[in-house]
């Protein structure tokens, strides 16, 4: 068995975790192309912060990936926290490449058309792994989902004294 199916909930959120605090780096850089800051060591910065956000979606996505398939509610959460970092990755990613092309520079792109690929097929994947996931499950009770109306209050108002419980000022 590989080792990266043993994986437990908290390596899961650590991984998570560290896509999110890359994520964050990554976007708080791009945020700068086009501005007075933009210059040869912004787009070094958006290159590197692109890189390890990067690998660090790579890392997780090794261990997430396999895990998804376990019934387990902690993992399923850590999974969907991860699908949706991805997600905002992928539009960080997007972004920055459009901003490089608004704002051109004299160094090479930060982000190039196949890492914007490679998180594409990422995400893809695991977005069809949940869906086949959860729809291949035993559908639940629905005895659990249903819901119970409200027990409706009496009210002390009918409907021809409405107008002089409202509290209008016209001053």
């Amino acid at each position: 068995m590989r080792q990266h199916s043993m994986a437990n909930p908290k390596k899961i959120q650590e991984l998570v975790h560290e896509c999110n605090v890359q994520l964050a780096l990554f976007r708080v850089a791009t945020q700068g192309i086009g501005t007075a800051q933009d210059g040869a060591s912004l787009r070094r910065e958006v290159e590197t912060a692109g890189r390890a956000c990067q690998k660090a979606v790579e890392a997780a996505n090794n261990v997430v990936l396999p895990q998804l398939r376990a019934d387990e509610a902690e993992i399923a959460r850590h999974g969907s926290l991860f699908i949706g970092c991805v997600g905002a990755y992928l539009i960080e990613m997007k972004r920055c490449v459009k901003l490089e092309k608004t704002f051109p520079a004299p160094t090479e792109p930060s982000v190039t058309p196949q890492q914007v690929e490679r998180v594409e097929v990422i995400l893809d994947t695991l977005e069809n792994l949940i869906t086949v996931h959860y729809s291949t499950n035993e559908q639940p009770c629905l005895d659990k989902l249903q819901v119970t109306p409200r027990r409706r209050r009496a009210t002390s108002c009918r409907p021809q004294c409405v107008c002089s419980k409202l509290k209008t000022s016209y001053a």
